[in-house]
């Protein structure tokens, strides 16, 4: 016996004062209504309503019952309604995990616009580099997880929401030492410093450079690979936002700007299904839209953009 729909029809049928009025209401049958409230009077071995040709009515002990299955009913409902509440209001807390290196482009400034628009929201921003376990960033207590890498698993959802241009660089002491490459294919004559992740680097026209393992020098930092770059190890693949100043001072150049780089994705990871909280969804959206009107990808946007 399902209580709770027993004791709904049971209250239908005391409002309605009639058997088949009630059925009507519930879209059952006459002869189901029947049995839902004997069920119930042989569960708490009381009669609960008085029968006749023409009415029901409730005894004393129906009334008294009536009046719990309103007040569980109420309660049953309203909390409910409480519950499902809480996806659709901007309130409660967001976790966030995301690279240390993208927190260059600009992540900490986007959030603070949110929040200014969401007093009601709190976001915990916390940088590590994501494991290369899909599920990670939720068994670490995140809601979502911004990276630049393609979730390879489908049971977690990935929104792109901006890219990252990245250039190809060396010291000016390592050009010197091992001559500039003119084409794609001379990289393979290079040391080539990668990020860990990295096996190949793909160029706008299509070409591919396939790299070395394992390389001279590789780490899943790549400010690590900037500052080995900058010592003269070899040529570096880097996020063209963390090269203005060693550009500008000289202590690196590009290599082959006439084979640029194609742009990388970054994307933001949440749980699969539909049942989303509100907060997070408009918070994947929002940084959807922010990446987009400040043009991330070569620099990190100053705090009047």
């Amino acid at each position: 016996m399902d209580r709770l729909t027993t004791m709904a029809t049971f209250l239908r049928v005391v409002k309605s004062g009639n058997f088949t009025t009630a059925a009507e209401e519930l879209s059952i049958s006459r002869t189901l209504v029947s049995r839902h409230v004997a069920d119930l009077e042989a569960h708490l071995g009381i009669k609960l309503l008085n029968r006749t040709t023409r009415l029901v009515s409730p005894t004393d002990a129906g009334l008294r019952y009536s009046e719990l299955c309103q007040r569980v009913l109420g309660d049953i409902r309203s909390g409910e309604e409480q519950i499902s509440a809480i996806k659709n209001e901007l309130e409660g807390d967001i976790a966030v995990l995301c690279p240390i290196w993208i927190g260059s482009f600009g992540v900490s400034l986007a959030i603070g616009e949110f929040l200014s628009r969401h007093p009601g929201v709190n976001v915990k921003l916390h940088f590590e580099e994501p494991s290369a376990n899909p599920h990670e960033f939720l068994t670490m207590g995140y809601d979502v997880c911004i990276q630049p890498n393609v979730m390879r698993d489908s049971s977690i959802m990935a929104k792109k929401i901006g890219k990252i241009n990245h250039l190809l660089v060396a010291s000016p002491a390592y050009i010197a030492a091992q001559g500039m490459p003119e084409t794609v294919a001379d990289l393979a004559h290079h040391s080539c410093l990668a990020k860990t992740t990295d096996h190949q680097w793909v160029f706008e026209n299509g070409e591919r450079a396939q790299l070395r393992m394992p390389s001279k020098f590789s780490s899943n930092s790549v400010f690590a690979l900037r500052e080995t770059c900058v010592a003269g190890l070899g040529i570096a693949l880097l996020p063209k936002g963390i090269m203005q100043d060693t550009l500008a001072k000289g202590d690196l150049v590009q290599v082959l700007p006439n084979f640029p780089i194609a742009a990388r994705p970054l994307y933001i990871a949440f749980p699969p299904g539909g049942d989303v909280p509100r907060r997070i969804r408009s918070f994947i959206s929002f940084l959807g839209d922010w990446f987009k009107l400040h043009n991330v990808g070569d620099t990190a946007p100053s705090l009047r953009s």
